[in-house]
C-alpha cells in the first residue's frame, strides 16, 4: 500500500492517481476510437456508441461481480491476511473463466434487442457487426477485472495502471491500422475497431496474472499454492459481488434505453447526443477512477478496524474529484465549439451550425451534472467498499427503472420533448442519485456490515 495514511491527501492521491491514469488510458482509447470512426464514417460513429453500450450492459453483472473480489483483497490486506488476498484473486480468475461461454451466448439476445431499436437500417447493420465481435470477446474485460483486483485491492495500483496503458496503447495502434487499412492491414472500418478492442482487452489481464504468479509476489503471497477453487470464499464473493454487478447492470441497462430513445430524436439530436456523450467520457472515466479508489481505501480502513478513517478518506476523495472536474467543466462552458468540431464529420446528416446549437447546451448540462456525478460515484464507491451493495443495487433499480426511464419515455412519447429537455431531466436524476448515496453514508449503517465473516470464518474453513 502507500507509505501514507489511507485518509491523508497524499495517501488518497497515491492510490487514486494510478487508477485514474488507467481510466484515462481507457478514456483515450475510446476517444481515439470515436475520433478515428468519425474520420472514417459518421454512420460508424453513430453505430459504435449504442452497440458498445449494449455490449457493456450485457457483461456488467459478471464484470461487477468479479471486480468485487478487489474489495475482499483490500479488507484482507488491511487485516494483514496475505493468503486471503491470494485466495480472493484465485476465485476472481475462476469466475472469469466460467463467464466466457455465458458472455458469448449473450450475442443472440443482444442482436435481437438491436433489431428492435428502430435505428436506420444502414446504422443497424454496423451496430450488429460491432456488437457481435465485442460480445464474443467480452471475457477479456472480466479477466482483466479479476487480475486487477489483486493489485488494486492491495493499493499496488501502478502495475495495474501500466498494464491498462499498454493495452490501451496497443488498441489505439490497432484501431488506426484496422479502421483505415494501415501497417499492412486491410481497411475494415467499424469491424476493425471491434477486432482491435477484442484483441487488446485480454492484454492487461495477461500481464497482471503473470506478474501475480511469478517472482517475489508469488513467494510472498503464495499465489501458486492458493490457486485452487474455494466454494466458501466464492459464495461470499457472489453474495456481496452479485449485487454490485447487478447495480452496474441496472445503470448500464437504463442508460442503454436512454441511448436508444435518443436515437429516435432525428439526425441532429442523435448526432449531438453521441458527440456529447463521447466528450462526457473525458469526465466520467476519471471520476469513476476516484469512485473505485474510494472502494479500495474504505475497504482497507475497515479491514484495519477504523471506520472514522474511512469517513475522512471518503470526504477527501470527493474534494479531490471535484478539483479534477471543475476545470474541465469550465472548458465545456467556454469552448463548446472546439468539442463540436472535434467530432464533426463532413458526411454528417446535419450542418456544424445546427449541431453546435444543440451541443453547446448539452455541454452546459454536463458541466452542471458532473458535480452530482462525483458525489454519486465517490459515495457509492465507499458503500461498496463497506459491503453495503444491496442498498446500492436497490437504489439503482428504483431510481433508474421507476423514475428516470419512465420519465424519459414520458417526455419523449407524450410531451414530444427534444434532446435538451431529456438531458435536463437526466441531470436531475443524477442529482437525486448522489443525494441518496450521500445520506446513506451519513447514517453509518454500513459500519455494521461484516464482509469477511466473523473472525475470518472463511480462513478457518480452508
Amino acid at each position: 500500500m502507500s507509505k501514507y495514511a489511507p485518509d491523508s491527501f497524499r495517501g488518497i492521491i497515491a492510490i487514486s492517481l494510478p487508477i485514474i491514469a488507467g481510466m484515462a488510458g481507457r478514456t483515450i482509447m475510446m476517444f481515439c476510437d470515436r475520433l478515428f470512426l468519425a474520420r472514417h464514417s459518421q454512420l460508424e460513429l453513430q453505430a459504435a456508441l449504442p452497440a458498445g453500450i449494449l455490449s457493456f450492459t450485457f457483461l456488467c453483472i459478471l464484470f461487477g461481480t468479479v471486480s468485487y473480489s478487489s474489495t475482499f483483497v483490500s479488507q484482507y490486506f488491511g487485516a494483514g491476511d496475505r493468503e486471503g488476498c491470494s485466495r480472493s484473486l484465485a476465485q476472481g480468475l475462476y469466475l472469469a473463466m466460467f463467464s466466457a461461454p455465458i458472455l458469448a451466448a449473450m450475442t443472440i439476445p443482444g442482436s435481437m434487442i438491436l433489431n428492435l431499436s428502430g435505428h436506420a437500417p444502414e446504422v443497424l447493420a454496423l451496430e450488429q457487426i460491432y456488437f457481435r465481435i465485442l460480445m464474443l470477446s467480452a471475457a477479456g474485460p472480466v479477466f482483466t477485472a479479476a487480475a486487477s483486483s489483486f493489485w488494486n485491492g492491495r493499493g499496488k495500483t501502478v502495475p495495474a495502471m501500466v498494464a491498462v496503458l499498454i493495452g490501451a496503447g496497443i488498441n489505439i495502434i490497432l484501431d488506426y491500422a484496422m479502421i483505415f487499412g494501415k501497417l499492412g492491414f486491410p481497411e475494415m472500418g467499424i469491424k476493425g475497431a471491434a477486432i482491435a478492442t477484442a484483441v487488446s482487452s485480454f492484454i492487461p489481464g495477461t500481464i497482471l496474472t503473470v506478474a501475480a504468479y511469478s517472482g517475489k509476489t508469488a513467494r510472498s503471497y503464495r499465489t501458486r499454492e492458493n490457486f485452487k477453487f474455494s466454494w466458501p470464499l466464492t459464495k461470499r464473493i457472489l453474495r456481496f459481488g452479485f449485487p454490485a454487478g447487478l447495480q452496474i447492470f441496472m445503470d448500464a441497462a437504463s442508460f442503454t434505453v436512454f441511448i436508444f430513445i435518443a436515437g429516435r430524436l432525428g439526425a441532429i439530436g442523435f448526432t449531438a447526443n453521441n458527440l456529447v456523450l463521447s466528450v462526457n467520457n473525458l469526465v466520467f472515466n476519471p471520476l469513476l477512477g476516484f469512485g473505485f479508489a474510494t472502494t479500495v481505501i474504505v475497504g482497507r480502513c475497515i479491514g484495519m478496524g477504523d471506520t472514522a478513517m474511512a469517513v475522512r478518506a471518503t470526504r477527501r476523495t470527493l474534494l479531490l474529484s471535484l478539483l479534477y472536474f471543475v476545470p474541465l467543466a469550465v472548458t465545456f462552458v467556454l469552448f463548446p465549439h472546439f468539442y463540436t468540431r472535434l467530432f464533426f464529420s463532413p458526411d454528417s446528416a446535419c450542418t456544424i451550425g445546427e449541431l453546435y446549437d444543440v451541443t453547446s447546451r448539452l455541454l452546459l448540462i454536463v458541466a452542471a451534472w458532473g458535480v452530482f456525478d462525483a458525489v454519486n460515484l465517490v459515495y457509492s464507491g465507499a458503500l461498496r467498499g463497506a459491503g453495503d451493495t444491496k442498498f446500492v443495487v436497490w437504489v439503482s433499480a428504483l431510481l433508474g427503472w421507476l423514475f428516470w426511464i419512465p420519465g424519459t419515455i414520458y417526455l419523449y412519447s407524450v410531451r414530444n420533448a427534444g434532446i435538451v429537455d431529456i438531458w435536463l431531466f437526466t441531470s436531475f436524476y443524477v442529482c437525486v442519485f448522489g443525494l441518496v448515496f450521500f445520506i446513506r453514508f451519513r447514517t453509518g449503517k454500513w459500519k455494521k456490515i461484516d464482509l469477511l465473516g466473523t473472525r475470518h470464518e472463511i480462513s478457518s474453513q480452508e
